[in-house]
């Protein structure tokens, strides 16, 4: 496995990413999926779930680039600044540079978001042409309800009356909360064009289950002749915290992609 640590600058911004490429990458394009973590994570995820998500799709022969959205992780920012609309316009940037990659194949990018990632992955799935697959892992439907939720009353009048609240060591600011009103998921997806794949954890603690069906519902209802599947992975968390949860949650996005995808058999120059 070929490992580049990467630095990918919006808005002024580091954005800290890791792209991960099979060996076979020196001499062929790859597909590559692009990860998007969730509220307060970052590219390493809880129980390093990217970065073992990450290892498992390189070992099949698929191009991975998991990084940090701004205030998190690695990058530069702070949380209290975060808000959604930067965290799209983010993506565009990280989209953007890893569409040059020669070893990368542009025409097979796949997004994968889990929690409020899979919101933001649906927005830009939705206005971004060079998405070619789109996988949903428990995902954000209702951005504000969830997040709020999340947090619970008493976080979210501090928000309120303070500008920002300490969540878990991250400041989670009012602008934040309100910038979620304006980010609709689950209408932005119908805009989507092409194949996409929801798994949502059934005993889901934070993230409604139901949002698999709103999600598969919106994107049923498009119109085009695409391939639409949803699948529940039974007893698990929001996180999928258990080997057994992460390779249901693997093997099932790995068969689903192997369904659509075809490699590229162009030189890497």
């Amino acid at each position: 496995m070929i490992n580049q640590s990467i630095n990918i600058v919006s808005n002024k911004l580091n954005l800290s990413g890791v792209l991960e490429l099979p060996l076979n990458s020196s001499y062929t394009q790859v597909p590559l999926i692009v990860f998007l973590h969730g509220f307060v994570g970052s590219k390493v995820g809880e129980h390093r779930l990217f970065v073992k998500a990450s290892r498992y799709f390189v070992e099949k022969g698929y191009g991975v680039f998991r990084f940090d959205f701004s205030g998190c992780g690695e990058s530069d920012g702070d949380y209290a600044d975060v808000t959604v609309t930067n965290q799209l316009n983010e993506v565009q940037s990280v989209l953007n540079y890893l569409s040059t990659n020669k070893k990368v194949d542009a025409e097979n990018i796949i997004l994968i978001g889990h929690s409020l990632g899979g919101a933001v992955a649906s927005i830009t799935a939705a206005r971004d042409k060079r998405i070619s697959k789109l996988i949903l892992w428990s995902p954000v439907g209702k951005p504000f309800e969830d997040i709020t939720g999340i947090l619970g009353e008493v976080n979210v009048a501090t928000a309120k009356s303070k500008g920002k609240v300490d969540y878990n060591g991250f400041y989670v600011s009012h602008k934040f909360l309100e910038d979620l009103k304006n980010h609709q998921p689950l209408e932005a997806i119908c805009s989507y064009k092409d194949e996409a794949f929801i798994i949502h954890a059934k005993e889901d603690e934070d993230v409604p289950k139901e949002h698999a069906n709103r999600y598969f519902e919106a994107l049923d209802q498009r119109g085009c002749k695409k391939e639409v599947d949803k699948h529940f992975i039974d007893h698990a968390d929001h996180t999928f915290s258990s080997y057994a949860f992460e390779e249901e949650l693997f093997s099932k996005s790995f068969k689903w992609i192997e369904n659509f995808t075809a490699f590229s058999t162009r030189i890497a120059l």
